[in-house]
């Protein structure tokens, strides 16, 4: 097995260029080119914009977990008002500033909930309000518009 390690990283080494050498085809083209070129901005904004999605998903996953548990009686509500304030502060850690649909979209929530420093005991931190409502719609349709729909994991109840 030791033996087709070995000879697999030799025989991958010859086919590499030596230092100073010039990894050039038959053409005179440069090999990788298109490997190495980088990527376009759009293609940055896309992704940035996919993984900020996820993220909302995750702010989405606390609040309505925390919603089903206190609707339940599992859960009293200063408890779920601690896991806004937690939903709050991931929010307030996601990008936003405009640039795109969904990082505008993000800023919007981020204005109707704004974060609560923890050991704060605030009563309402603006989840669930008519403004946090409507921010949260805008931003579901940037993420759809974006090719990165909203998505929850529920793992409350019985």
């Amino acid at each position: 097995m030791l033996s087709t390690v070995v000879l697999g990283a030799a025989l991958l080494g010859a086919c590499s260029p030596g230092p100073g050498e010039d990894a050039r085809d038959g053409d005179g083209a440069t090999a990788g080119t298109a490997a190495e070129q980088p990527a376009p901005a759009a293609a940055d904004a896309a992704e940035d914009d996919a993984a900020a999605c996820v993220a909302f998903g995750d702010v989405l996953t606390i609040v309505e977990n925390a919603d089903v548990a206190l609707a339940e009686g599992r859960m009293a509500a200063q408890e779920q008002q601690g896991w806004y304030k937690l939903a709050t502060r991931v929010l307030d850690r996601l990008p936003s500033g405009g640039g795109t649909d969904v990082l505008a979209a993000i800023g919007a929530l981020q204005a109707a909930a704004p974060a609560i420093p923890a050991g704060t005991f605030a009563e309402s931190t603006g989840v669930g309000s008519p403004a946090w409502s409507q921010a949260a719609a805008d931003l579901g349709d940037a993420c759809d518009a974006a090719g990165a729909p909203l998505a929850i994991s529920m793992f409350t109840g019985g």
